[in-house]
């Protein structure tokens, strides 16, 4: 069920132990070619009479990148190969003679891309940490230039293939086919347009078992059991949520209703009285009690913090309705009013903040935060004692040593509703799952597969949160 991000020592690792086990290195290099060539052919309709320029590097990055061109070749394609430096690994020079024998061209100026119909960027593999340079960083600005489609191996060149961090210049793939397991760079990158469609391709070696795990998208299948037939609200779960303030009734709303939507069988929202008739009308299936009423509502997961504010009588709320609470989940001015002064969490507490939110939450600089999210989720979760869920394109789940991603999202949630969605979907699952940890992972990945449906049926502008929890699994 889980898939792995690696970094590149670890996947260098899982290699070494197949060649260990007597694996020759050249034969993972043709499994990988080999699934390189089939994208290659799905995007151009086959290979027969296509023009394709594989740009390769002197690693074994280039050696994929030469293996496949010969495979090309040997399915009807006119392949032809850039060589901006010589190759300098043994799979990638027995693959340059392989190439030479069979009389593929081999360039050393960069050719006229109107010659060609894809160009293939087998510069720089998964070890890049620093920008590239020379005729690679020259190769690198004609792939962009060429107005080709463009196949990345493994990781776009001008790619740190461990952080995500992008270089001047960077390639910026139409599809980049990455092997065994997914890299973890291309997973937090801030610029995953670079990566374009990710494809991750078998090439014969022992499943992934190690790295950072994430959910793929169709493992909501196993994730989410059916409920017994005798179910009833009872014992599908009570969420309060302490949301909504005047002029914020919106997000109040959206909260429950993602409490709702993920199953919990009853959700009481606690709010100003003012704002109650215009949730009554907003959330019908969910009660509403006046804040000082709150204190009498039993009662299993709190969902507090959307739209609630930042001052003293907002803070002294919270505050009373956490010393009652055995699990809860804390987002926006819940999260500022932690930051401003600590107060004392419950022994299950989900927190989710963004990028912003964390930096606030740790005293540190947002640019903290982007440029190690793993290490500040991480931070998070030991400061505070807590689950951490650092939402982003790509969230990070915190429990101490144990760390998770959600990969599967949508443009369309980049949109103010959001966050206060999830915060209810999360609660309801934790209702049901009580593993924190595990709740959060399986939380975002419920919104996050609602927003890919609901995204192909609204587009990625038109999807309003509203909209995406009619999607909600």
């Amino acid at each position: 069920m889980n898939q792995f991000a690696v970094t590149a020592q670890e996947m260098r690792s899982m290699e070494q132990a197949a060649f260990d086990h007597g694996v020759p290195p050249v034969l993972v290099m043709e499994n990988a070619a080999r699934a390189l060539c089939g994208e290659i052919e799905s995007m151009l309709g086959g290979a027969g009479g296509k023009r394709v320029l594989f740009l390769c590097g002197p690693g074994n990055n280039g050696g994929d990148g030469l293996a496949c061109a010969r495979l090309f070749a040997q399915r009807g394609g006119k392949s032809c190969v850039y060589l901006p430096v010589a190759p300098k690994t043994p799979s990638a020079r027995d693959n340059e003679a392989y190439v030479r024998y069979l009389r593929i061209p081999v360039l050393f100026e960069l050719p006229s891309p109107a010659q060609f119909d894809l160009c293939v960027d087998a510069l720089l593999g998964i070890g890049q940490t620093r920008a590239p340079e020379g005729k690679i960083a020259l190769a690198a600005e004609w792939i962009n230039h060429a107005r080709l489609p463009i196949v990345s191996v493994d990781v776009p060149t001008g790619m740190d293939g461990d952080t995500g961090h992008v270089f001047d210049p960077c390639v910026r793939a139409d599809v980049t086919v990455t092997f065994h397991a997914a890299k973890l760079g291309l997973m937090l990158t801030d610029r995953r347009g670079n990566a374009g469609d990710l494809r991750i391709a078998p090439i014969g070696i022992h499943a992934c078992d190690r790295g950072i795990p994430y959910y793929p998208m169709d493992a909501l299948d196993t994730l989410l059991p059916s409920r017994d037939k005798n179910a009833h609200k009872g014992n599908c779960g009570r969420v309060l949520v302490y949301a909504g303030s005047p002029g914020k009734a919106g997000a109040a709303a959206m909260c429950a209703l993602g409490a709702l939507k993920a199953g919990a069988g009853l959700v009481t929202i606690a709010c100003p009285e003012e704002i109650i008739p215009t949730l009554q009308a907003l959330v019908p299936n969910a009660m509403c009690v006046p804040l000082d009423k709150a204190d009498t509502v039993a009662f299993d997961v709190l969902a507090a913090g959307c739209g609630i504010g930042t001052d003293e009588n907002a803070r002294g709320q919270l505050i009373r309705l956490l010393q009652k609470a055995d699990r809860c989940v804390l987002d926006a001015d819940a999260l500022n009013l932690l930051a401003a002064a600590p107060f004392d969490l419950p022994k299950t507490a989900v927190l989710t903040p963004h990028p912003l939110e964390c930096a606030r939450l740790l005293h540190c600089d947002l640019q903290d935060v982007l440029r190690d999210p793993i290490a500040a989720a991480r931070k998070l979760s030991v400061a505070y004692q807590c689950t951490a869920v650092v939402k982003n394109a790509v969230s990070v789940i915190a429990e101490g040593e144990k760390i998770a991603l959600n990969t599967v999202g949508s443009p369309a949630l980049a949109k103010g509703g959001s966050g206060d969605a999830l915060c209810g979907i999360l609660s309801a699952t934790l209702c049901e799952k009580q593993d924190p940890f595990e709740s959060s992972r399986i939380a975002c990945l419920r919104m996050g597969a609602a927003a890919v449906k609901g995204a192909a049926v609204h587009g990625e502008r038109g999807l309003l949160t509203l909209d995406m929890l009619s999607f909600l699994r």
